[in-house]
């Protein structure tokens, strides 16, 4: 008889009253941090397998992502002071790099061309040749 004594008497007790409602809330927000760290966790290790397994996506997915970014963001002036050289850089190596591209497709596809031509008029002259 004197547990429940002793028990009625705390929740009497206004103290009492606050002490449980502050442990059962710490007790909460305890096991909310483990299932949250938890998953976290899980989520972190699912990532990092799927990385291993395809790193070629996950650097186009970055990028994709951090061109998303800057796209949205707005520029500062202090970032266009710092950044605008590198630009211009990165700029004109893109453009020289296209260009080679450019010019590599060309002679490419002038010497398949040639190919076809001289194939085609080998044809013609043996399908010529051949009806004499």
């Amino acid at each position: 008889m004197t547990a429940r004594k002793d028990n009625a008497s705390a929740n009497d007790n206004p103290r009492g009253r606050a002490a449980e409602a502050y442990q059962a809330a710490r007790d909460r927000t305890y096991s909310a941090y483990e299932t949250a760290r938890d998953r976290a966790a899980d989520v972190t290790r699912q990532a990092a397998d799927q990385i291993a397994v395809y790193p070629v996506a996950a650097v186009v997915g970055g990028l994709a992502i951090g061109a998303l970014l800057g796209a949205v963001m707005p520029r500062t002036r202090r970032e266009t002071d710092l950044l605008a050289p590198t630009g211009r850089r990165i700029t004109d190596a893109a453009r020289g790099a296209a260009e080679k591209g450019v010019e590599a497709a060309r002679d490419k596809v002038d010497k398949v061309v040639g190919e076809v031509v001289t194939r085609a008029g080998s044809a013609v002259v043996e399908a010529v040749g051949g009806k004499d």
